[in-house]
């Protein structure tokens, strides 16, 4: 799902600006094309530094054909301090561990996200977790932040169906938009559904349910 989101707007665009929270191995830099700038924003700078060496990882090295920096911090306080309308797409990566950040997935921060965005651009919240069900919550969330939300829940094919074997893995990610038009090209798309904000409460600053994100879990 998150490459759907990279190969559409290339294709609108020959120069975007991306935002990415949560750094890791700097994967997502793959698909940084010149023209293109991406601004991962990170907490921990022992992560900088590790991903950032080329004989550890190469993403951010040799991958990228352009600017790629960083900015070390609290993702919700600079993302905050970034100008309004600034990003094509807004990559949230934070939520795969078994610590979840969850001030990150609040109706309080997911508003802040999208004011971030160009009136076309793209919040991708990437959600795949082993033990917590986050995209009921997200959608809900979505909803309420005035956000409009599809989802997808992405599985590899099985067996000798997989072409590309162990290079890919499940990926479970909710996109939303500021505006009903600009989610419509990926809502003609049939492996994205409209979201359903009905299924959980949103989360916001004063109630998060990480329980109720178990049990459903659970439930799968």
């Amino acid at each position: 799902p998150i490459g759907q989101i990279f190969t559409a707007k290339q294709i609108q665009s020959d120069k975007l600006r991306i935002g990415a929270v949560g750094l890791g191995t700097g994967s997502v830099a793959a698909y940084v094309r010149e023209g293109d700038h991406l601004t991962f924003f990170e907490i921990d700078p022992l992560v900088v530094r590790i991903s950032s060496d080329p004989t550890k990882f190469s993403y951010t090295t040799l991958c990228a054909k352009s600017l790629v920096d960083y900015v070390i911090g609290d993702a919700r306080l600079t993302v905050a301090k970034q100008p309004a309308g600034s990003f094509d797409i807004l990559l949230i990566d934070a939520f795969s561990s078994d610590a979840v950040p969850a001030h990150l997935l609040t109706v309080e921060a997911v508003q802040g996200y999208l004011s971030k965005l160009k009136p076309d651009g793209v919040l991708i919240l990437h959600l795949s977790n082993r033990n917590l069900d986050l995209l009921n919550p997200a959608q809900a969330v979505a909803r309420k932040a005035g956000g409009f939300a599809a989802v997808q829940s992405y599985r590899p094919p099985d067996g000798d169906n997989d072409p590309i074997g162990t290079w890919e893995s499940p990926e479970d990610a909710v996109i939303v938009t500021r505006n009903a038009q600009a989610l419509r090209i990926y809502l003609s798309d049939p492996r994205w559904a409209p979201g359903n904000p009905f299924k959980a409460r949103p989360w916001t600053d004063d109630y998060t349910n990480l329980a109720g994100s178990m049990y459903a879990n659970l439930k799968l």
